[in-house]
């Protein structure tokens, strides 16, 4: 992989980043109105903000900018959230407005997720590039090639979910 590539590729990613910004603030904007209904668009948004970042830096980073790569982008980051807020607490939902203890104090959890989100996406976009033409054996054909990329990503999303629920953030 060429650095001038690697360039490009981030490029991309931001470009798709910046344009979900957009649609962000425009739905922010849209919430200010009073509309209950705009309001309820904005914080779904807002929600799935960190997953459509994930996706987006995958489908970037992936070296033909395939749909296997936002798969895995999506799936990574949706078992990173299931790894992640299980371990932190079993009961409670994995939302992204919930409180997180960074640091010695309470902080919402939303950049927090982005950045999670971030890099899931760049984590993906790797095991894209990686295992997109890996052969299996005749019997598991079928599981080959770019299928593989989500299977094996989950396996990496969970580790990564669980090595910062239980080592990163106790030690913040």
């Amino acid at each position: 992989m060429k650095k001038e590539s690697l360039v490009n590729r981030l490029a991309i990613s931001l470009s798709y980043v910046a344009v979900t910004a957009i649609l962000l603030v425009i739905f922010w904007a849209g919430s200010l109105t009073g509309n209950s209904g705009l309001e309820g668009v904005f914080n779904a948004y807002k929600m799935i903000f960190p997953l459509i970042i994930s996706i987006a830096f995958a489908v970037g980073i992936g070296f033909d900018h395939s749909g296997a790569a936002a798969l895995a982008g999506a799936v990574g980051y949706l078992v990173f959230g299931a790894s992640f807020s299980v371990l932190i607490d079993a009961k409670a939902q994995f939302l992204v407005n919930a409180p997180i203890s960074i640091f010695g104090g309470e902080v919402k959890g939303q950049i927090f997720f982005i950045i999670c989100g971030l890099v899931m996406g760049l984590v993906s976009g790797m095991m894209y590039n990686k295992f997109y033409n890996i052969k299996m054996p005749e019997w598991l054909a079928f599981f080959g090639g770019r299928r593989f990329v989500p299977i094996i990503t989950s396996v990496v999303a969970l580790f990564i979910g669980s090595f910062i629920a239980n080592i990163v953030l106790p030690h913040l």
